[in-house]
């Protein structure tokens, strides 16, 4: 596929697995844009198990985004029914994975079974590792994926999307050391319903949480991570650094669980 290429996915359903770029070519598709025929007509389904993430932890990745300002919009991407066999994640982008959108898009997983998480770490519905300038906007998120989004990154933007049903976590702004950036993150105006454990979970700092809804979770609606409760929050626990100078603004919630220092709450 050339650079800055939109290609025109036609209404049906497609079995398998997208990899745009490589961990030794992270840059070969930048600027390319999938655009289906609508997320209830165009079907892109995993065909099993395609990379490990991280090494050793066998994963099934429907989308495999290594390169830059790549767009997925419109389309429905799926992990089907059957046993899970390694580590789900609709879509994972990758530390070179700058300004990436995914939009208007329905993300969903049916696993079944008695083993729906098989590895550690578990499924995700969006995955952003440490690429900055995501842009994750009107989609639905379903299904029974652990977390349906889960953030180690900074700068980037959560809004208008549909998200329901996770078995832990809708949102989570991750930390994972203490010298990881998790801020500048903007979450706003989606809707949250029952998470199995916090609906919002934030443990990076400056990040905005405004506007979003969000109800019937299992634990806080909306939890501000902190050190003085090591397993609080999911690992890798708030060892490092608390939630701090966030603003949580104009959210209509039941419950919001501050523990950690210096947040804005309404």
């Amino acid at each position: 596929m050339p650079a800055d290429d939109t290609i025109q996915v036609a209404a049906g359903t497609y079995v398998e697995n997208v990899h745009l770029g490589s961990p030794a070519a992270p840059m070969t598709h930048p600027g390319i844009t999938i655009r289906g025929a609508g997320k209830n007509n165009t079907f892109v389904v995993s065909a099993g198990i395609s990379s490990q993430r991280p090494a050793g932890v066998l994963a099934d990745i429907v989308f495999d985004i290594w390169s830059s300002d790549v767009t997925l919009e419109k389309l429905s991407i799926q992990h089907p029914e059957g046993p899970a066999l390694g580590r789900d994640i609709g879509v994972f982008v990758s530390p070179h994975g700058n300004n990436v959108t995914i939009r208007k898009c329905d993300i969903s997983r049916h696993r079944t079974g008695s083993l729906l998480e098989p590895t550690a770490p578990d499924s995700r519905g969006v995955m952003v590792l440490r690429a900055k300038d995501t842009e994750i906007t009107k989609n639905s998120f379903s299904g029974n994926y652990e977390d349906h989004i889960h953030m180690p990154t900074s700068d980037s933007e959560i809004s208008k999307n549909t998200i329901t049903g996770a078995t832990r976590l809708g949102i989570v702004i991750i930390q994972e050391t203490d010298t990881s950036n998790n801020s500048g993150n903007i979450i706003s105006k989606n809707r949250v319903s029952h998470s199995g454990s916090d609906g919002i979970q934030i443990q990076g700092d400056n990040n905005t949480v405004i506007k979003n809804t969000v109800d019937d979770s299992g634990g806080a609606d909306i939890k501000l991570c902190g050190i003085a409760a090591v397993g609080d929050c999911v690992k890798p626990f708030d060892v490092w650094a608390e939630a701090s100078n966030n603003m949580i603004i104009k959210n209509r919630v039941d419950s919001i669980v501050d523990n950690g220092s210096a947040n804005s709450t309404d």
